[in-house]
């Protein structure tokens, strides 16, 4: 029969829950962590997966530099290698004045005047004689007349210049400035027909056509000077500018040209069929090597750059390249270099880094970045698509800059 504890009522231990068996406890524990796992590996996978392209589309910004840069034949630290040189050179060419229609340049005017003497006494007047509109228009006889007292003689005259202006009508009166003060009021010459040019085509020289011969001639006398200059610092014509090949040993030049005369046998408005141009220069020449002088430019150009930024479409054409003094003893020079090249940002600039925008929304990665000086506009697209911010792994970042 068994043994009772007195002291524990049956009814009061029967009111008390059964505690739950181990299986079901280990269950439950189970479940919710395999939930939890579930959750934190879905977040995990969820942001291993989001990945962001970015694309920058940036400008294209002009730079300029100008700088000074000392050249020599036995160059010091900071010189540029290269020869001082120096000549005078001169010539003398023909040119062959171009016809032009009478419409457009008139040739010397011809007409008749009467000449009246109201003086006591004959006058002579030599042929060349000056006739003076009263307007400052010359005119001259043609040859010598005699014109007797109280009476008047009929003679030739010409304009003493070419031009439209000296197509005067009859009737123009006319002083003879050759004569004392006194009788010119006495002895007068009067146009009895009108003055008319010559008709046709005529060669008459223009100032403009003087102007581009020396021109001309003072391109050609460079161009020899530059040949000859070259040869004394012996550099082969054909590795000096655009007679190089790219990629070879080429050399560039720059000269200070000095005209000491300019002279021509013939003066504007003077009708002739040709002329002879005259000129004298003096040349000093620099030269230097092409591919030395582009390195040092390029640098200075970059030293100008501010972080993150890159030369871009460099040309060498844009280059300019002034001669400011010249020692051709002792082959020294100073050269002023102006240069202009682009530049935009490019990956480098700490301020389109990944670092800078990850775990930012699209919206304040974008405003950040536009707001950088440089870029034009930005895009930035997500995938997964529903995904709303940058990743924090630079790695899931792609960044193109454009």
């Amino acid at each position: 029969m068994p043994i009772r504890n007195p002291r524990i009522n049956p009814q009061i231990r029967a009111s008390f829950p059964q505690p739950p068996s181990a299986t079901r406890l280990y269950r439950n524990i189970a479940i919710t962590f395999l939930g939890l796992t579930i959750i934190v590996v879905g977040v995990a996978v969820w942001m291993s997966s989001t990945k962001a392209q970015v694309r920058i589309h940036v400008k294209r910004d002009v730079n300029n530099i100008e700088t000074i840069v000392e050249v020599a034949k036995d160059p010091e630290p900071g010189q540029l290698q290269g020869r001082v040189v120096e000549g005078t050179f001169d010539n003398i060419q023909e040119f062959t004045v171009t016809e032009k229609e009478a419409e457009v340049v008139v040739a010397t005017t011809t007409g008749n005047v009467r000449i009246t003497n109201n003086y006591s006494k004959d006058q002579p007047l030599i042929k060349t004689t000056r006739l003076l509109t009263s307007d400052g228009k010359l005119f001259r006889i043609n040859k010598s007349v005699t014109v007797p007292s109280g009476g008047s003689i009929e003679v030739e005259a010409y304009s003493d210049k070419p031009g439209k202006n000296y197509l005067i009508p009859t009737g123009t009166i006319f002083t003879i400035p050759g004569l004392w003060i006194d009788l010119q009021s006495l002895i007068k010459a009067e146009a009895i027909s009108g003055f008319t040019g010559q008709s046709g085509k005529s060669k008459i020289v223009t100032a403009a056509e003087l102007v581009e011969a020396q021109k001309t001639l003072e391109e050609a006398v460079l161009e020899q000077a530059k040949k000859t200059l070259a040869a004394e610092a012996s550099i082969p014509w054909e590795k000096l500018g655009q007679n190089c090949a790219p990629n070879d040993s080429c050399w560039e030049g720059v000269y200070l040209v000095k005209t000491l005369e300019k002279k021509s046998n013939v003066s504007p408005g003077q009708q002739t069929a040709g002329f002879l141009a005259q000129v004298k220069m003096e040349v000093k020449a620099v030269f230097y090597p092409k591919k030395d002088i582009q390195v040092l430019v390029q640098s200075k150009l970059k030293e100008r750059l501010p972080e993150g930024r890159d030369l871009v479409d460099y040309d060498s054409g844009r280059v300019v390249y002034r001669l400011e003094q010249a020692d051709t003893h002792i082959e020294e020079a100073r050269l002023t270099i102006m240069a202009e090249a682009y530049s935009r940002l490019t990956e480098n600039s700490p301020a389109l880094s990944k670092d800078a925008i990850a775990g930012l929304s699209i919206e304040d990665a974008k405003t950040k970045l536009a707001a950088v000086d440089g870029t034009e506009f930005v895009e930035i697209t997500l995938r997964p698509s529903w995904a709303r911010k940058i990743p924090r792994q630079k790695d899931k970042i792609e960044m193109i800059i454009e």
